[in-house]
């Protein structure tokens, strides 16, 4: 029997070249260097447990976790250096597999008591870290563990994220590893740096261990509940931003910029732009509706951004309302006056917003101020554990959030309703975007439907990749043409995984075309899931639109669809 088993070819090619061009000068430098790890593993793995090596390398650390007592294997994904492994470790024979990230079969059956995965994921680019945690994740048992190591410090790369030698190095934080795999189930329980074992100048490594479980952390869940029901609010702004965040926490998680493992720096204009859009409704109503204490229609007391926010308004009401100014906007069609009314009414907001929760939330509580504020980077900080929270669960927060704010409202003002304000708080369908949708594709050549491929060209509906009741989400990059009969059957379930990757050529397809129809509103768009700057943005687009699905299908338990 041949002791290398193939499994499955991935990765980047350069970096496979690599290795694989290097392979015994590699093995002899890994070998001739004692591992970062070995005194780690009995405190980490549970003793004689089933521990699976992903990027195995020389078998240094497989064959040490193997002289420890645990039933290893390993996948390796350069099959030179797996055969000198296999020769310079002969008791891994048969117990090592050519396979790569991000896409294996689990070896021997999979059902691992942990998992290693040491100097792997640097090499993932960003449009394959979501299956890549996913594989890993199906090789564990329940309350498994998952030891990671990264670099924290790499100060060998030359250009676009890669060494002298062409290998890939993705510079991903320790915050937002612990993000990917704790919205998939995982618990970091211990985390540690460590100088380079080759002793290389420049270059240091972090090590992050995960708890495969359902055993819940411990959360500031109670820190913003104490905000949103104990602080002192004389507005409403303290709703508007918890709605926010948890708003962009749940569908824009590439918004933030991880400072270390403790601060998440989010960028204070997407939350202005939110409240635009939340207070729209509100200021452009013809009955006045307060949204702090005192405030009255010929009150020189109001609202910070009333003023600027209304004149806005008043300049859009015949766009159709928020929707009609956010495609103008989106398109970059805004008059010059129309331009300068949003930014006096974005710096208004971004003053109420800076001045008054994010200084003022948590103060007089015992853990004291929440947020702070760089103002040379315009940004506002967060705590992880917030984000992380945020980011789990933030629709539940956000629906917490607006029937609160509808409820404090009422107590602003007399004759005010909580059904009337909730409806004003609640995103409608933007009908306008799907009939832009429809207009576009309409003239659209071989038109087929995106989830069957069957011919539209007469008869089609405009179909919410994610349904809009789960997201309220019009942008263009979501709505792209189906038959009536799948659009029918889908409804408000999500796509899965399979059937997303067997239409992917398509939906890049609508892409392009929607992109080349009207760029600024759909590189303004997909920023929901990422900025597109690549050169390949359809991949990465793709890779976050599977990411976002798959992580609210998991967290909202939504039904999946086949087609």
């Amino acid at each position: 029997m041949d002791p290398i088993r193939p499994i499955m070819l991935l990765m980047d090619q350069r970096t496979l070249d690599y290795y694989s061009k290097n392979a015994g000068e590699l093995t002899q430098r890994y070998e001739s260097a004692s591992s970062q790890l070995a005194n780690r593993f009995r405190s980490c793995f549970s003793p004689g447990g089933r521990v699976l090596d992903v990027g195995c390398g020389s078998g240094r650390d497989l064959a040490e976790l193997h002289r420890q007592g645990f039933d290893v294997f390993g996948i390796e994904g350069t099959p030179a250096m797996a055969e000198i492994a296999v020769d310079l470790h002969p008791e891994l024979r048969e117990r090592i597999s050519v396979g790569l990230l991000p896409e294996f079969d689990p070896p021997d059956g999979g059902e691992f008591d942990a998992v290693l995965c040491s100097a792997v994921l640097m090499h993932i680019g960003a449009s394959d870290l979501f299956n890549a945690a996913l594989s890993i994740k199906r090789c564990l048992k329940l309350n498994g563990r998952l030891l990671l190591t990264v670099p924290s410090e790499r100060g060998d790369l030359v250009v676009e994220e890669r060494d002298a030698g062409g290998r890939l190095f993705k510079n991903y934080a320790a915050g937002f590893l612990q993000l990917l795999f704790e919205r998939l189930g995982f618990r970091l329980i211990d985390q540690w740096s460590n100088d380079d074992a080759l002793n290389r100048v420049g270059i240091r490594w972090v090590n992050l261990l995960f708890h495969l479980g359902s055993v819940a952390n411990t959360r500031p869940i109670d820190q913003i509940e104490a905000v949103l029901n104990y602080d002192r609010k004389t507005a409403t702004y303290k709703y508007a931003l918890f709605r926010a965040l948890s708003e962009i926490a749940t569908q824009s998680t590439n918004a933030v910029i991880w400072r270390g493992s403790s601060t998440a720096e989010l960028p204070v204009a997407l939350v202005a732009e939110n409240w635009i859009q939340y207070y729209w409704p509100i200021v452009s109503s013809e009955q006045f509706i307060p949204q702090m204490n005192g405030e009255e229609i010929a009150s020189p007391k109001q609202i910070k951004f009333r003023a600027s926010l209304r004149a806005l308004t008043d300049a859009h009401s015949n766009s159709g309302a928020y929707s009609g100014f956010r495609l103008q906007r989106n398109r970059n069609e805004l008059s010059l006056e129309g331009r300068r009314l949003l930014a006096k009414a974005t710096k208004d907001v971004t003053s109420a917003i800076v001045n008054g929760p994010v200084a003022f939330a948590g103060v007089g509580s015992e853990r004291g101020a929440i947020f702070s504020y760089d103002r040379a980077r315009k940004a506002i900080l967060i705590p992880a554990d917030l984000w992380l929270e945020l980011s789990h669960l933030g629709y539940w927060i956000s629906q917490a959030v607006i029937l609160q704010w509808a409820e404090k409202t009422t107590t602003l003002g007399p004759n005010l309703d909580v059904a009337e304000t909730l409806k004003l708080l609640i995103a409608k369908e933007d009908v306008r975007s799907t009939e832009e949708a429809r207009r576009f594709f309409s003239k659209y050549e071989d038109l087929e439907c995106v989830w069957t491929g069957a011919a539209i060209r007469k008869k089609f509906d405009v179909d919410h990749v994610i349904p809009f009741d789960l997201w309220r989400n019009n942008d263009v990059w979501n709505l792209l043409p189906a038959s009536p009969q799948a659009n029918a059957k889908k409804s408000n379930k999500l796509p899965s995984l399979a059937l997303l990757r067997s239409r992917k050529h398509q939906i890049c397809r609508y892409w392009t075309a929607l992109r080349a129809h009207n760029r600024p509103q759909f590189d303004k768009e997909a920023q929901t899931l990422i900025t597109l700057e690549d050169e390949n943005w359809a991949d990465l687009l793709f890779g976050e639109l599977c990411a976002a699905i798959e992580v609210t299908a998991l967290q909202r338990g939504i039904v999946r669809w086949n087609g």
